[in-house]
């Protein structure tokens, strides 16, 4: 949940982006790991931290990383990145979104409005990855659309 708050804040972006990239280096608690991207995804989004893609890239196509590190990278690189989504990207949510991974997600916050019933991370990523944005129920088809900028709100 910290790292959803900072995620939200308005204020001294940078520092809080340099803490979270801190923090996901040393951290080994898978959900905290996933919750870590997806703040400095949302960070960088609302803040246009240029370099952000291409860190989430990096750890989505990196084989050695956790899958709940590589999944939570896409979903972040998915919110950042317009355009078409690379078959490799398809290829590592292939492999890496399993029934054990969708319960780690389930308390992520990013993915909390969507965990009715169970099936956060497989909605999620429904939305994400859906060609048609007049299907799409989150606007903008991005994960955070709806964020304010407050911890309070809803993260998508």
């Amino acid at each position: 949940m910290a790292a959803y708050a900072l995620a939200a804040a308005s204020g001294r972006a940078g520092e809080i982006s340099a803490a979270l990239h801190d923090r996901f280096r040393i951290e080994d608690h898978a959900r905290v790991r996933a919750s870590l991207v997806l703040a400095i995804a949302q960070s960088a989004r609302e803040h246009r931290h240029e370099d952000a893609a291409a860190f989430t890239r990096a750890l989505w196509s990196d084989p050695a990383r956790p899958a709940e590190v590589r999944v939570g990278a896409a979903l972040g690189w998915l919110c950042l990145v317009e355009g078409p989504v690379p078959r490799d990207l398809r290829a590592v949510l292939d492999a890496c979104v399993t029934p054990e991974l969708d319960r780690v997600m389930a308390s992520v916050p990013w993915l909390g409005l969507f965990d009715h019933d169970g099936a956060g991370l497989a909605h999620t990523l429904r939305e994400l990855l859906d060609p048609d944005p007049f299907r799409r129920s989150v606007a903008d088809g991005r994960l955070w659309a709806g964020a304010e900028g407050c911890a309070d709100d809803p993260p998508f």
